[in-house]
């Protein structure tokens, strides 16, 4: 896990610093820019901006009401202090929507597609930086849950389920071209919040083939502190045994191994590999 990942875990206040900054600019992209356009984001908010198109009820006040039967749903099925942290950061984003209702009337671009990449933009970096500090803005996220832990569906799945039914909510009110507008949006606040959730910290598997497998192996294990796991391997021209080296790292560790590699054997052979999910010791589970 990287340094900034337990700095934020082990300061409170820079945590909450972080998630307040995070919802702040995550409330500019949706107000600011996806709003004036009659643009729906993800989730609860574009649920919420749906209902205040039609209404003009502060859409901070709606997100409110529509995390409340969420919220009781939570306490019944997950765990007390999630729903509970979760609850606060929920209080905080309803509060900041709210107050930034009427940014948009500061920016005057009128470009609905500058509008929806921009408004994407700023809600993914907000999201992100929420969720690099491992919490919840609640609503949508308390639902994936809740479907994670009884049915076992991947939060991602629901969270793009609900988006669909969102975008397609949209397309029946406000027409077609403000549908795919608002998909143009979604996508591009989906990439720069995975991009600010996992920056610096992608985990790497790494396979390591040389004749000088046990000096790695001890190295890897001594100066990175990262478990090592050999497998028995063979040539398939030449059919000499070998012991081959595998590995789960950060993605900052791999400079290290292949320079632990290379210092005891230079021609060895270095496979490196993304990892979209590990659960173990030394690691600690995605959020999302």
């Amino acid at each position: 896990m990287s340094k900034v990942n337990t700095a934020l875990e082990d300061n409170i206040l820079l945590r909450y610093a972080v998630i307040i900054a995070g919802m702040t600019i995550a409330c500019i992209g949706i107000n600011g820019f996806l709003r004036p356009a009659h643009l729906l984001s993800g989730g609860v908010p574009g649920a919420s901006a749906a209902i205040n198109y039609l209404t003009d009820i502060n859409i901070g006040f709606l997100t409110f009401l529509i995390n409340v039967p969420i919220f009781v749903l939570g306490f019944i099925y997950l765990e007390k202090d999630f729903c509970v942290t979760s609850l606060i950061n929920m209080l905080l984003f309803s509060t900041l929507l709210g107050l930034t209702q009427d940014i948009g009337h500061f920016i005057p671009t009128k470009d609905i597609l500058l509008q929806s990449i921009y408004g994407g933009i700023l809600s993914g970096i907000g999201t992100g930086l929420v969720f690099r500090t491992k919490s919840s803005q609640g609503g949508t996220d308390i639902i994936a849950a809740i479907l994670k832990f009884k049915k076992n569906i991947p939060m991602k799945d629901t969270t793009f389920g609900i988006n669909i039914m969102i975008v397609s909510i949209g397309g029946i009110l406000f027409g077609l071209d403000l549908a795919l507008y608002t998909l143009i949006g979604m996508f591009i606040s989906a990439s720069a919040m995975n991009f600010v959730k996992d920056a610096m910290n992608y985990q790497k598997s790494v396979m390591v083939i040389s004749k000088e497998s046990d000096c790695i192996a001890r190295d890897i294990m001594n100066i990175l502190h990262r478990g090592v796991t050999f497998l028995d391997a063979e040539g398939a021209y030449t059919h000499d045994r070998k012991k081959l080296i595998y590995c789960i790292v950060s993605s900052n560790e791999i400079p290290k191994i292949k320079e632990i590699a290379l210092k005891y054997d230079k021609k060895s052979f270095i496979s490196v590999n993304d990892v979209s999910e590990v659960k173990g010791r030394g690691f600690k589970e995605k959020f999302l």
